[in-house]
């Protein structure tokens, strides 16, 4: 039993806090976290942001299956680079709700084909194809499956100069690549020839599924207001007037939600967002003030330390004594 990790005798450094280490353990501190802070909030005021709302606003709530069209005027006040992103912004959308986030099929979403009623059974109540009832087999179930995959949200854009020349963006690289990689494929069925998804019911081929804005919109937000990437702008958009054509399908009004639109450019540090900056400033400003704090008090009115070589435990015969 007298064995050094049975009585916690292994070796191991134990700093011992002296007024001099804790005052210089602060300042260094101070001096990562500070030109951090500088730095990061550089960097996001360089970002270029517009945000403009359009309901409510300039478009009317659509009544499914109508759509209502309208257009919105925003404003860059410089050029921005590229590449330009472009969001839409949901607000009191809860997608964290717990039954919401559960409505899914991963299994069906990989691609797999009759995953067996255990694999869907969270999707309830979007899960019974029409007249049938969901067994866990293709021919019975809605694929994909689930509140999630049967809300995307559907408004459609078109960004146009104050000329009348539409600006060219895609879709492509929005989502994560390990989502577009491995988590999101479809069926050999929903397939034709060359590869390409075809719209199929008989199949139950409902969703393009690799379709990146569907990947992006099925990844839910953790927070009721949040904004989703949708298109990429690959060319430097000039300060100037600009505006978007919105045919706008997804109904908000029933619980009081609003709709707007982002053009934003992004940095090192991501898009805009003072609050990593701001964190790091008041870190370091704290740490600072608390060296200076304990610096000045050892100046004042220091303190004799006690001798260290009583700290240091005794082994052996002396030990035991």
């Amino acid at each position: 039993l007298d064995t050094p990790f049975r009585q916690q005798r292994l070796k191991a450094w134990q700093p011992i806090l002296t007024p001099k280490w804790v005052i210089t353990t602060f300042f260094v501190g101070a001096a990562v976290f500070i030109p951090i802070g500088v730095a990061a909030l550089l960097a996001s005021r360089q970002v270029i942001e517009v945000t403009q709302q359009y309901y409510p606003g300039v478009c009317a709530d659509p009544s499914p299956p109508s759509t209502s069209n309208c257009s919105l005027t925003i404003t860059v006040p410089s050029t921005m680079k590229a590449p330009v992103y472009f969001y839409y912004q949901l607000e009191n959308y809860y997608q964290n709700h717990r039954r919401y986030i559960k409505s899914r099929s991963d299994q069906q979403l990989r691609g797999y084909a009759n995953v067996g009623y255990s694999s869907v059974s969270d999707c309830d109540p979007i899960l019974n194809r029409p007249n049938k009832t969901c067994d866990g087999t293709d021919a019975n179930c809605i694929n994909p499956c689930g509140l999630i995959a049967w809300s995307v949200f559907n408004d459609t854009f078109a960004l146009k100069s104050s000329a009348g020349s539409a600006l060219s963006w895609d879709s492509s690289g929005i989502a994560w690549k390990s989502d577009v990689d491995y988590k999101f494929k479809n069926r050999a069925e929903c397939l034709d020839s060359t590869g390409a998804f075809v719209y199929n019911v008989t199949n139950g081929c409902f969703q393009d599924v690799t379709d990146e804005t569907f990947i992006v919109w099925m990844r839910t937000a953790g927070l009721p207001t949040f904004r989703k990437l949708h298109k990429i702008i690959r060319s430097d958009v000039a300060a100037g007037t600009y505006t978007v054509d919105i045919a706008a399908g997804y109904p908000v009004g029933e619980f009081n939600g609003k709709k707007s639109v982002i053009l934003s450019t992004t940095t090192w540090i991501g898009g805009k967002n003072d609050f990593i900056g701001i964190v790091y400033l008041v870190v370091g400003c704290v740490c600072f003030a608390l060296g200076a704090l304990f610096l000045l008090k050892h100046l004042i009115a220091p303190r004799k330390l006690g001798d260290t070589k009583y700290m240091l435990q005794q082994t052996g015969a002396e030990g035991n004594r």
